[in-house]
């Protein structure tokens, strides 16, 4: 399986990430409706990974300031969870942002998927809560200051 990552670029590869989304957090974990997409999309940057040109993993970053990552809204396909889709994606995606000297990269991760994010560098920095009914922890990645 040949997996390619890319930052989103056009409106069909847009719509494939939305499409990805509704069916992740709308379909399968049964979020409200009307909750993809939201009005953050359009001041947010948005990543897919590709299986034979097929849209299977999507995330988007947000700047909350200049100096500050938020990764949102990072997504599956349920067929391509757990072969490294995932976990290359995300790579891909700290990649492109650390070009930027962020001092902060952060999410909100669903605590089933705090153990994945956790082999991929990022550590808990707050309890579990509720957010849209489902538990969430707040998780950062260490960030280097490269002088």
């Amino acid at each position: 399986m040949s997996t390619t990552y890319k930052q989103i670029k056009t409106i069909q590869e847009f719509i494939g990430a939305i499409r990805l989304r509704v069916d992740v957090f709308i379909k399968e974990q049964q979020c409200a409706p009307g909750w993809e997409p939201d009005e953050e999309d359009k001041v947010s940057e948005h990543f897919i990974a590709l299986v034979d040109r097929k849209i299977v993993g999507t995330a988007r970053v947000r700047r909350p300031n200049p100096e500050e990552i938020k990764i949102e809204r990072m997504a599956i396909d349920k067929g391509f969870r757990g072969k490294g889709v995932g976990d290359g994606l995300l790579r891909y995606v700290i990649k492109q942002t650390m070009r930027s000297k962020p001092k902060r990269i952060w999410m909100q991760a669903q605590t089933h998927a705090q153990a994945f994010y956790e082999k991929c560098g990022f550590h808990a920095v707050s309890k579990p809560y509720d957010l849209y009914g489902i538990e969430h922890v707040d998780m950062e990645l260490m960030v280097l200051d490269k002088k």
